[in-house]
């Protein structure tokens, strides 16, 4: 869900799915706010076969047309941009939460080792049927090996499991309400950890993440919890903030649901709720954070440069006009994004997305350009919630001779390569 508080839990992302209980899954708390990223929110796509069209009301709209061209060799020419990485960090509310440049403090950190404890829950009315090892499979190592992947290898993730069914004290449905809540969902991991304390030494681990047998079909998602130091998981002296519990929904999303809810202990919100008519997230097909089973789910561009995973030597801050080279986010070395600040708490950002890596699948490959908003607000606000992050040109990537405008800074594709994509940024008096 978005836009929440210190002391609350974050269901994964939204399902479509029959095999999911005929059910979207519920999110814990909703805000009712609905709000606009600004008066002149205005956007303009400009092809090469149609004259410029501004909307003001964002809906879906017919694909640009794209010609293809061969690769060249021909190196590209680019303008230096006028800032440095810093002059583009965002700041924000300090929430458990935020796109903001300074991360929360209670949440994970982003690179390095991290230790979570594996935990394996059934309960007084339903008995597990699968052993710990097959169930764990779905999880590891598709998720410490994604995490790798998109981080540079600069997070390492290990898994220490304690292979044992731990037989909870009450139903399955009385679980299923717990994780609504702060406290209930902390009690939930606590009496889970107290079973397997004697047998699990918890020292030096920063997470732990409680997976309930999937056939508990009452617990019909696995939220994340977000803890404060008042309020931890405690065992053997150390003193977690941080934790995750799966429901029946891991055998749908498999190895990609972990990754997805562990996003929300690095601080990342989710992305879906959009009320965008036929959008139903803020960035589909390209985030994680967003649809876990989209065609694009590596983490967003901005994400991962809030979280260390792309460096600012990596980063374009553009305050004028300028033209810059990108390289495919999925490839590890090269810039990889252009940052318009708008305001201290917002910018426009655009990244190269190609078909490659877990992004394979991927039907339109290209420049995406996006909001970024750190007090969370979306165009049309949500139905979960306001989108921190939204994907332009109704989230179609921009090909070569195409270019969008939006609150008068366009972005136009003059080139694109297999290896890279050359983009020209103006700056316009008016929102046209």
């Amino acid at each position: 869900m978005l836009a929440i508080s210190l002391g609350t839990s974050c269901g994964s992302g939204i399902a479509t799915s029959d095999s999911l209980l005929n059910s979207p899954l519920e999110p814990v708390s909703t805000s009712a706010e609905s709000s606009n990223f600004g008066p002149s929110d205005t956007t303009q796509i400009n092809t090469p076969s149609a004259t410029t069209a501004t909307t003001t009301a964002p809906g879906p709209t017919t694909a640009p047309t794209t010609t293809a061209k061969a690769p060249t060799a021909t190196p590209f020419t680019t303008t230096k941009p006028q800032a440095s990485a810093s002059d583009c960090y965002l700041t924000g509310s300090r929430s458990a939460l935020t796109l903001a440049h300074e991360r929360p403090t209670d949440r994970l950190y982003s690179t390095g080792n991290i230790d979570v404890v594996v935990l394996f829950t059934d309960f007084q009315d339903v008995s597990a049927t699968q052993s710990t090892q097959s169930i764990f499979s779905i999880i590891s190592p598709g998720g410490e090996n994604f995490l790798e992947d998109q981080s540079n290898e600069r997070l390492q993730l290990s898994f220490e499991p304690h292979h044992q069914w731990l037989r909870l004290g009450s139903s399955a449905s009385t679980y299923a309400e717990a994780i609504k809540t702060y406290d209930g969902h902390r009690k939930f991991m606590q009496e889970a950890i107290d079973l397997a304390d004697a047998e699990v030494n918890f020292l030096g681990a920063e997470a732990v993440l409680v997976v309930a047998t999937p056939n508990a079909t009452e617990i019909r998602y696995g939220p994340t919890w977000m803890g404060v130091p008042s309020s931890p998981l405690r065992a053997d002296g150390q003193i977690m903030t941080n934790g995750i519990t799966s429901g029946a929904d891991l055998t749908y999303w498999k190895h990609l649901w972990y990754p997805h809810e562990f996003g929300h202990s690095l601080g990342l919100p989710d992305l879906y709720g959009a009320s965008i008519p036929g959008r139903g997230g803020w960035t589909r097909p390209f985030s994680l954070m967003d649809d876990i089973s989209s065609s694009a789910p590596g983490y967003m561009g901005y994400s991962r440069w809030v979280l260390k995973w792309i460096d600012d030597s990596q980063v374009r801050c553009v305050t004028a006009n300028a033209t810059v080279a990108l390289t495919p986010l999925a490839t590890p070395t090269g810039a990889k994004l252009v940052v318009v600040p708008l305001t201290s708490t917002s910018a426009l950002v655009a990244e190269v997305r190609r078909a490659t890596g877990y992004d394979a699948e991927l039907q339109r490959e290209g420049v995406i350009v996006y909001v970024v908003d750190t007090n969370n607000r979306g165009r049309n606000g949500g139905s979960y919630g306001d989108g921190p992050m939204e994907v332009l040109n109704n989230a179609r990537s921009l090909g070569e001779g195409e270019s969008l405008t939006h609150f008068g800074v366009s972005f136009e594709v003059l080139e694109s390569q297999s290896t890279q994509d050359l983009i020209r940024i103006t700056f316009n008096d008016t929102d046209g």
